[in-house]
């Protein structure tokens, strides 16, 4: 029985630290909430691990040679990737979320964060909001923690990314 009670407490002082450490708390908003974005990089969609290629064109058929029934053309689809103007920082042990912003027109297809750290974790990444759940299909929302994996700890900056499809139709 004592044997018992000594491996319970024992396991109870190693589990504590991991159970308590407060990792399963609600993201706060990166200040603003929506950051403003510019163009990105193929080298910084490439670093967040966005596999979409950063620029896409549909091809426009050929004419034909009599003229008919003018039928409409398809317009062209192009997919171009932006990231946010400025870091967001993540505390030490707690979690950021921020939505970046496709151009009007466009709509979200993917996401990511940008950073040079091993100790954040992208957490989440979708076009719903993560404390809502709410469906944005322009906004791409990306939710990350400072987990502090190597030990070295403190705080740590990001930027997210997003890669927007435009002219496209998109249920919802």
């Amino acid at each position: 029985m004592l044997a018992l009670l000594v491996v319970c407490g024992g396991a109870t002082l190693i589990a504590a630290p991991v159970i308590g450490d407060g990792l399963n708390r609600g993201p706060e908003p990166a200040s603003p909430r929506i950051s403003m974005t510019v163009p990105a990089t193929e080298a910084q969609v490439a670093g967040a691990g966005i596999d979409l290629s950063s620029s896409v064109s549909a091809k426009r058929p050929a004419k034909a040679k009599k003229k008919k029934k003018k039928k409409p053309r398809p317009r062209p689809v192009m997919m171009r990737s932006r990231i946010t103007t400025d870091a967001i920082v993540t505390e030490e042990n707690r979690g950021t979320y921020v939505g970046v912003r496709c151009p009007a027109g466009s709509k979200a297809v993917a996401g990511g964060a940008l950073s040079q750290y091993i100790n954040l974790l992208v957490s989440s990444s979708a076009p719903n909001n993560p404390l809502t759940g709410k469906f944005t299909p322009r906004v791409w929302w990306v939710t990350v923690t400072n987990a502090n994996i190597d030990g070295q700890g403190g705080s740590l900056s990001w930027r997210g990314v997003v890669t927007c499809l435009s002219p496209v139709s998109l249920g919802s």
